[in-house]
């Protein structure tokens, strides 16, 4: 079968998910690592039935994704479908939704909870990891040219991954709880001059959200554009710079519609958990497994709401099995009266 076959066939079996030329590419690149071709001797030659392209490419297709999630360890998965589907479903919660307007003195409230790994190698020279827990708390001005306010907070979780709490004390490694701290900056520049720098998808303001595509296909390109030559994947570095945007809490609906419609074009995304729980909330995770990691968003599809974003192993590391969840963070947001007041229930 020829790679113009090859092609044709994905695009027919999944009609709803168009495929970009860099995303056959690597499918065609990952089936040819996959596959291990059956060698037939002339003596004992073996009559094969000639399969339609679609078929062969439906059957090379199954192949690679039994093969690839057993390689990677990552839960079942549903179909491309299945992905396009959900997340074309959480798109339309959100076309309906209705962003509510942050009153004219009041702040947007956006609360993150992040848990995170930190690596300690003392002089005794054996390697602790801690899964730790922290709180941020963002105060966003309806005037958002205004005074924000950030404050950090250190929640005392801990999890010892790699030691103990008994051995690192010895080591001399500290488990005291690190004091809160608080930012404030104008446009939320905290460590850049106010209101005078470049905007990205990790720290978006109105200008970057404004000239952001609402094509899902362009928005796509946006994202592969941006994110090239980052991070260990280029299918995973997209799913993270999506999550930095959605994170933020400062996307309006109609570009979340769209964001979520852009990762449904996203080659090796799968449902990686179809009730996945994150900090006391459900939705549907979406991951994609590449060295040695499954990065994951977990997003309501009934609501369009975006829970979070996880990242556990795949393969083992450190000590650490397959399954381990290494770093994690879930968002809620809400409508504050005053900077550092909770939000209004």
């Amino acid at each position: 079968m020829t790679d113009d076959d090859f092609d044709s066939a994905l695009r027919t079996i999944y009609a709803e998910v168009p495929l970009d030329p860099r995303s056959l590419a690597r499918a065609r690149s990952r089936v040819l690592e996959t596959v291990t071709p059956v060698v037939v001797t002339p003596r004992k030659q073996r009559w094969w039935p000639r399969l339609s392209a679609a078929a062969a490419a439906a059957a090379v297709v199954a192949v690679l994704a039994a093969t690839a999630l057993h390689r990677d360890g990552s839960p079942p998965a549903g179909a491309m479908v299945e992905v396009a589907q959900t997340l074309n479903a959480a798109a339309d919660a959100e076309i309906r939704t209705v962003d509510v307007t942050v009153p004219p003195g009041q702040f947007r409230y956006i609360a993150t909870h992040a848990l995170s790994l930190e690596n300690h190698q003392p002089s005794d020279g054996r390697l602790y990891i801690i899964r730790t827990g922290s709180r941020a708390e963002v105060w966003a001005p309806a005037d958002r040219k205004a005074e924000w306010l950030r404050r950090e907070t250190d929640t005392g979780e801990r999890v010892w991954l790699i030691g103990t709490a008994e051995s690192g004390r010895e080591a001399g490694i500290e488990e005291s709880v690190r004091p809160p701290t608080e930012l404030r900056a104008r446009c939320g520049d905290w460590y850049e001059d106010p209101c005078d720098r470049d905007a990205d998808w990790q720290s978006p303001n109105d200008d970057f959200l404004a000239d952001l595509p609402r094509d899902p296909r362009e928005l796509y390109d946006r994202l592969r554009d941006d994110s090239d030559g980052k991070g260990n994947d280029p299918d995973q570095e997209v799913l993270v710079y999506a999550a930095d945007a959605l994170r933020s809490g400062l996307l309006p609906a109609d570009l979340r519609a769209a964001l979520y419609r852009a990762l449904a074009l996203l080659p090796g995304l799968i449902i990686t958990e179809r009730t996945a729980t994150l900090d006391g909330r459900t939705g549907t995770a979406y991951g994609i497994a590449a060295a040695g990691t499954i990065q994951e968003i977990v997003i309501n599809p009934a609501t369009g709401d975006f829970i979070g974003e996880r990242k556990r192993l795949s393969a083992p590391m450190d000590g650490m099995r397959p399954g381990t969840l290494i770093e994690s963070t879930s968002v809620r947001y809400g409508i504050s009266p005053a900077a550092g007041a909770p939000p209004a229930r």
